[in-house]
């Protein structure tokens, strides 16, 4: 028999070899996986559906006022005369109210106002009736109104709305007053006055019982006020030493990414008629020489109010541990 040539040989031990490689070194293997994903929500409130008050027939009062003047009988103007009804959430009026009260005005005053939303841009995502496409939102409104006297007020109103995905509750209220164009403030502080309301929209006080709501002149009090058309102002003055954090504490005021907790604010803006002449001469059958007139005319002043808001469960800690305490580092 012929003997194996030296090739084949070497070729055997080659292929030997790595039969042998492979069976030392397989295992038997497996595997578990765990993959977690998680995204952040968007947190944040606006402003919308800014208008002259009011603009729904179910935020009026029976014989209630949108603006107090003092013109006629008897004497303030309804608060039917600037409604413009749903869905002109872009308006603050209903088209030619506005001209029809300078009309109204002529010969009594020179009364100029106005309300825009500052750097307004389309909502963010659709709250109840409000879209993209019919509903201008913003983080700041501008309120104006040129050439008050005393006895004058006008209220403003509009809708608060949870734009992101987590329940915003309003936390703080801080006001800034300051003088306008750097004209000096006289006696303003004390002269003009501020009334805000915020409560749940479509709030009903006969069917919903401790519904928080925020109501400024209860919280500063009544010796810091002045009344006008039935409805306290708080003076500007008194507002260096408000303590709306501590208020808010036990009052919840919350506006979730919901329908149904979208918040409206109502804010009047009046001057004091001061008829006594605590801070001017007063009326003419009483006047007080001893106060000059001047203090509070030809002034300008601006008063800056900034909500605050939290995320609903802001300095909560449900404090008792489960099983993962054990991962913890001792």
């Amino acid at each position: 028999m012929k003997r194996p040539g030296r090739n084949s040989f070497i070729g055997g031990i080659v292929a030997l070899s790595l039969v042998l490689a492979g069976t030392g070194y397989a295992y038997w293997t497996d595997s578990l996986n765990v993959t977690t994903k998680a995204t952040t929500g968007d947190f944040g409130v606006q402003f919308v559906d800014l208008g002259l008050y009011a603009q729904y027939g179910n935020e009026t009062i029976q014989g209630g006022w949108s603006i107090v003047d003092g013109i006629g009988d008897p004497g303030y103007v309804d608060d039917h005369f600037f409604m413009r009804g749903a869905s002109n959430y872009n308006i603050i009026a209903k088209p030619g109210s506005i001209d029809a009260y300078k009309d109204r005005a002529k010969g009594y005053n020179n009364i100029d106002f106005d309300a825009e939303l500052v750097d307004k841009a389309p909502i963010k995502k659709k709250v109840g009736p409000y879209t993209q496409a019919n509903t201008d939102a913003s983080g700041k409104i501008l309120l104006t109104i040129n050439q008050m006297y005393p006895g004058y007020a006008q209220a403003f109103r509009s809708d608060i709305v949870n734009v992101g995905d987590i329940a915003a509750k309003l936390s703080d209220i801080k006001f800034e007053v300051k003088d306008l164009d750097g004209k000096d403030l006289g006696n303003l502080e004390d002269m003009i006055g501020v009334a805000v309301y915020i409560d749940r929209e479509q709030y009903r006080p006969e069917t919903i019982v401790d519904e928080p709501t925020f109501k400024l002149a209860e919280l500063i009090g009544k010796d810091k006020t002045f009344n006008v058309g039935g409805v306290d102002f708080v003076r500007l003055s008194a507002l260096k030493s408000a303590d709306v954090q501590t208020a808010l504490t036990n009052n919840e005021i919350k506006c979730a990414p919901a329908t149904d907790q979208r918040l409206d604010i109502f804010i009047g803006v009046a001057m004091d008629p001061d008829a006594q002449g605590k801070y001017t001469t007063g009326i003419a059958s009483n006047r007080n020489m001893d106060n000059d007139d001047a203090l509070s005319q030809g002034k300008g002043i601006q008063l800056s109010m900034d909500l605050l808001w939290d995320q609903f469960n802001a300095g909560k800690d449900a404090g008792n541990p489960n099983i993962l305490v054990k991962q913890n580092n001792k």
